[in-house]
């Protein structure tokens, strides 16, 4: 093989990488501007069903059908809630316990009585 179809071949192959690059940049870009993101984007990207020639009119209006069918990719769905716990008790656990009212200055008077500044009472 000769240097020329060497360098004919690594040119091809460039060409055909940085093609599947700007196919994937444009579907990309499509499915961001309807709302996905982070690994909900990759996956998403993965569901179009697109000929590798699909133009960006044909990609808007696989990912708006998408959109549809799989509104969670696109950060629609509701959000869950957990169950709630046994017993009736919020799914955080039981509320806190009801304390004193803390009145301002306590703390400097608690301190104070601890060293022996004040007498204890």
């Amino acid at each position: 093989m000769s240097a020329a179809e060497q360098r004919e071949r690594a040119a091809a192959q460039r060409e055909a990488e940085a093609f599947a690059r700007l196919r994937a940049a444009v579907r990309q870009t499509a499915l961001a501007r309807l709302g996905a993101n982070g690994d909900d984007l990759a996956d998403a990207e993965r569901l179009l069903d697109l000929p590798d020639d699909a133009d960006e009119q044909a990609v808007d209006a696989a990912a708006a059908v998408l959109k549809e069918r799989r509104p969670e990719l696109f950060g629609l769905a509701a959000p869950s809630t957990p169950p709630p716990a046994p017993g009736g008790s919020p799914a955080g656990g039981p509320p806190p316990r009801g304390q004193a009212p803390v009145t301002p200055g306590s703390a400097g008077l608690d301190m104070a009585r601890h060293r022996g500044f004040l007498p204890a009472g």
